[in-house]
């Protein structure tokens, strides 16, 4: 299934953790950006990939075109719960050799609430 076969939520959720099992821990690779905002916000590495092997705690995912070096990239927003009060959202592109991390965002459990809001939409 391509990523955009996917016709719910549920469908997509199957294909990230499909394809996020695919890669070996040294096949994920933090943008340098990336690095600087998880220092800034004292995330370790080692939790990011905790959570993207995660198969239980993912509960949103979102498909995101960026513009990126005069093509369209393909983002996805996954945000998974890594506590009662926090949750992680995590910017990944994926790629055939490696898995990009692009941003890290650790939050609180009031932007659960936003996300669950979008989803009922």
């Amino acid at each position: 299934m391509d990523e955009e076969d996917y016709s719910s939520m549920e469908e997509l959720f199957k294909w990230i953790k499909k394809k996020n099992e695919q890669y070996l821990s040294e096949q994920i690779e933090f943008t340098d950006y990336c690095k600087e905002k998880m220092k800034q916000r004292n995330i370790e590495e080692e939790s990011v990939l905790s959570a993207l092997n995660s198969k239980e705690n993912l509960f949103y995912a979102e498909l995101q075109k960026k513009p990126f070096h005069e093509k369209i990239e393909k983002r996805y927003k996954l945000v998974y719960r890594i506590s009662s009060k926090y949750s992680f959202i995590i910017i990944v592109a994926y790629y055939k050799k490696n898995l990009k991390v692009i941003n890290v965002i650790r939050t609180s459990k009031d932007f659960k609430i936003k996300w669950k809001k979008k989803i009922l939409k």
